[in-house]
Order: structure tokens, then C-alpha cells, then sequence
């Protein structure tokens, strides 16, 4: 009976300092998301930006990596700007972004549920956007049933660079963070392709291109699980 109770205390014990066991430890994987609130006049609402994932090589060194994709289409309809008695101007829209950046993190000592951590990442990514009118578009009217296209294609970035964040533990498993980077980041646009069947007019602009050293927080909230 006294071995039993023996048992019975240690398990307990062990369960009872794993619950409050609060940062990552070696073998531990992340999975999180950032979570940016929408206040002001808007309804407040939750928009996820990106997915992001760690795996822990030791307690205090991680890999990272950041995902984020979007696609979006949609079809407006309007009467705004058009001549008396001609007909409502249509526009389809279609856009697609890719991002995708890997890194590494060094967790420093922090407190028992706060880990801040420094490191360092680089990625790229890619975007391209489509978009039809008809009758008119951005102000310039055709004849009726005429068309103008634009194609947005090319456009890319490449950003490498160093972070400084902390994680903080408000249950087991269940984290808040914030982060903030600085580095070098290269923008080009892309060429944007223009076609107008009221004209009959085809044009080919390149939309130029930018590069610098930025300050970069990283909006929103992150929520993140440790499993």
C-alpha cells in the first residue's frame, strides 16, 4: 500500500509540473498564425495574413518557416462615371500571391512562460493580377460593348534579414507572440500588359522597381500551438 502511495505521488508530481511547463523544449514543433483584428468603423472581425511553423532542434535553436497565399477574384458592377443612357461598366478581377521564407531563431533565458528569441530569415515572393472591363475602366469610357484588359505579371520580391520577437505562454501549449525585423528587401513589379479593343491599342509597361533596407513589423498578433 505504501509503494502504491509512493507511485501515486510521483505520477502526480510529473503531471503536475508538466502542466505548468510553459516553453518549448527539443523535438517540440509550432504551428501559429497572425492574427490582425479589424476595428475602427468596420465590424470587428479576424484576418489571417500567414502560416507559420518551427521545429525546435534544442531548447533554444529553432527552424522556421513562413507560408502565406491568397487568391482573390471577384466581378463589380457600376453605373459611377458613365455618359447618360450608356450601359453599366463591368470588371472581373483576379490576383494571386505567393510568399515563402525560412530562418532560424536563438531563444534566449526569458521567464518561465515569456521567450523572447533573435534570428535571422530570407525568402521571396511572387504576385500577378488580371482584370477586364468593359465599357469603361478607371474613368476612360469605349464604345459600347468595347473591352480593355490589363495583366499585371512578373512582379516578385526577395527579402533577407534579421528578426527579434517573444513568445508567451498564457496556458500549456498556447502562445501570443509579436516580432519585428529589419533588412534588405528587393521589390520589381512586374510589366503590366494593356489591351483596348475601343482603340485597338495593345501597350506594354514595365512598372518599375525598388530596393532598400527596411524596418519591418510584422502586423498583427501571432497564436500559436506547441505540440
Amino acid at each position: 500500500m505504501k509503494s502504491q502511495s509512493i507511485i501515486a505521488f510521483f505520477v502526480f508530481t510529473s503531471l503536475f509540473q508538466y502542466s505548468f511547463a510553459q516553453k518549448a523544449e527539443k523535438g517540440n514543433k509550432t504551428i501559429e498564425t497572425t492574427l490582425n483584428i479589424q476595428t475602427g468603423s468596420a465590424p470587428i472581425g479576424l484576418s489571417i495574413s500567414e502560416i507559420r511553423m518551427r521545429y525546435f532542434l534544442k531548447k533554444d535553436i529553432a527552424l522556421r518557416t513562413r507560408l502565406a497565399f491568397s487568391f482573390n477574384q471577384n466581378t463589380d458592377y457600376s453605373y459611377d462615371g458613365m455618359a447618360p443612357g450608356n450601359p453599366p461598366f463591368t470588371i472581373n478581377q483576379q490576383s494571386t500571391d505567393l510568399k515563402f521564407i525560412l530562418g532560424v531563431e536563438k531563444h534566449l533565458p526569458g521567464t518561465e512562460k515569456l521567450s523572447p528569441y533573435v534570428g535571422a530569415e530570407a525568402g521571396m515572393g511572387i504576385s500577378t493580377m488580371s482584370k477586364d472591363g468593359t465599357n469603361t475602366l478607371n474613368g476612360v469610357t469605349f464604345t459600347e460593348n468595347g473591352q480593355m484588359t490589363l495583366i499585371n505579371s512578373g512582379a516578385f520580391s526577395i527579402y533577407g534579414g534579421l528578426v527579434f520577437g517573444a513568445d508567451y505562454y498564457i496556458i500549456p501549449s498556447i502562445y501570443l507572440g509579436a516580432e519585428i525585423g529589419y533588412g534588405f528587401g528587393y521589390n520589381d513589379n512586374g510589366t503590366a500588359q494593356y489591351w483596348n479593343n475601343g482603340n485597338n491599342e495593345t501597350r506594354e509597361v514595365f512598372l518599375g522597381s525598388r530596393m532598400g533596407f527596411t524596418l519591418q513589423t510584422n502586423s498583427g498578433i501571432r497564436l500559436g500551438i506547441k505540440f
